[in-house]
């Protein structure tokens, strides 16, 4: 019987598992508690590395060195970066001939943003926004992929990841309008966007306006735009330039790109150290927790490990049950987190964008697996690890001691 014992291997495995079932709300409650601290893990390198892709995908967004608004509006610019909030303030288009001249400037392009009064213009939020062809720098290049010929349309319109098109179009101002392109995921409120160019902007304006759409702006295309996105050379500082344009142009506010990236990347920062401690918390009361449950067990099942002493049982094989028992918990309860966390964060990464106001673009499905497998690895030799005192104590345990 003690050679029975000690050589097979699965008698050790059916005697976890009969005692693991015994126990089922013991079992499921342990798992649980695993499952908590495997989510909150698991969900913390997720967010923090969608929040660090977002600010990457911010400054590319952005891809100027500073960007020219008028006076009093830089709330407004910010809110159609980050969050695609449709949002409208212009300035004369002379601005951006202006901004060319100064030293240090690089290059120059215009942006125009068109915003409705009627709340039924559109099948979805959105912010429209036309951007001068011959002089962008920025936008064209965040196409990832043609969905018509040119030659098939009159319109050039780009749509963000996040506008739904259907059948190659959208439909806005109660006409549908074919999409050339699709812009590459950023994680900002340019994913909600919809580009065009200023000819096609001005298409859409008149044929609104025959419909009976109230706009905000005249949809002056010409005489008027909203930003100037700017980039600096390479031998001028872009705080010096920033300080030019201001000097020349009485009645605009220049955002220096850097300094607008780094402001969010620290509000960043600060939110993903909460998430860090949050998670590291969180696992180390459920080390210590499991350590205080694994060690009353270990109490209460002395009369049994007695017995199975009696019977021919190795310390070697007590240890073993005692550990396949914890295993098994931090395997079920790691996994059960896991996929807990990827019900929730993976298809509504769109809304919890929108609820925390952040550049916000979802970590790679490579990154995820990734952090999966860390995660199920930490806290399954976690929950193993806390099972080593008890499991130490039952190796003491001679046969007849403890059994009456």
């Amino acid at each position: 019987m003690e050679k029975t014992l000690s050589e097979n291997q699965s008698v050790e495995n059916f005697l976890a598992l009969s005692n693991l079932a015994k126990k089922s709300y013991r079992t499921v409650a342990l798992s649980v508690l695993v499952a908590i601290s495997s989510a909150v893990l698991f969900a913390s390198f997720v967010l923090a590395s969608s929040f660090k892709s977002g600010i990457i995908g911010l400054q590319s967004r952005l891809g100027a060195d500073l960007l020219v608004v008028p006076e009093g509006y830089e709330k407004g610019a910010e809110s159609v970066l980050l969050y695609g909030e449709p949002n409208y303030f212009y300035m004369d288009r002379s601005v951006v001939d202006s901004i060319r001249k100064i030293k240090g400037v690089e290059n120059a392009s215009a942006q125009f943003y068109l915003t409705s009064l009627s709340e039924s213009c559109c099948d979805f939020p959105v912010q429209i926004i036309g951007f001068d062809t011959e002089s962008d720098f920025t936008v064209k290049k965040w196409m990832n992929n043609k969905l018509v010929p040119d030659s098939v349309v009159n319109e050039f319109l780009l749509s963000g990841s996040n506008v739904s098109v259907s059948h190659g179009s959208v439909r806005f101002f109660g006409s549908e309008h074919k999409i050339s392109g699709r812009l590459s995921k950023s994680g900002t409120g340019m994913d909600n966007a919809i580009f065009c160019d200023m000819e096609s902007l001005k298409n859409i304006f008149d044929d609104a306006m025959q419909k009976g759409f109230g706009f905000i702006s005249d949809g002056d295309t010409k005489n008027k735009i909203s930003t100037v996105l700017v980039n600096v050379s390479s031998d001028s500082s872009s705080d010096a330039v920033a300080m030019r344009i201001k000097n020349a142009l009485p009645g605009v506010q220049v955002i220096v790109g850097e300094k607008f990236i780094k402001s969010f990347a620290e509000r960043i920062s600060s939110l993903l150290v909460f998430f860090y401690s949050i998670a590291i918390l969180v696992l180390l009361t459920t080390v210590i927790s499991l350590s205080v449950v694994f060690s009353i067990m270990i109490n209460e099942r002395r009369r049994e490990f007695s017995i199975l002493r009696v019977l021919g049982a190795t310390r070697v094989l007590l240890s073993k049950i005692v550990f396949f028992e914890a295993a098994f918990i931090g395997c079920i309860g790691s996994l059960s987190g896991i996929m807990l966390t990827s019900l929730v964060v993976i298809p509504f990464n769109t809304l919890i964008s929108q609820k925390l106001s952040l550049p916000f673009a979802m970590a790679g499905a490579d990154k995820i697996i990734i952090f999966a497998v860390i995660v199920f690895i930490l806290c399954a030799f976690s929950t193993v690890g806390s099972a080593v005192n008890g499991a130490v104590r039952i190796s003491k345990t001679e046969p007849y001691g403890d059994v009456k």
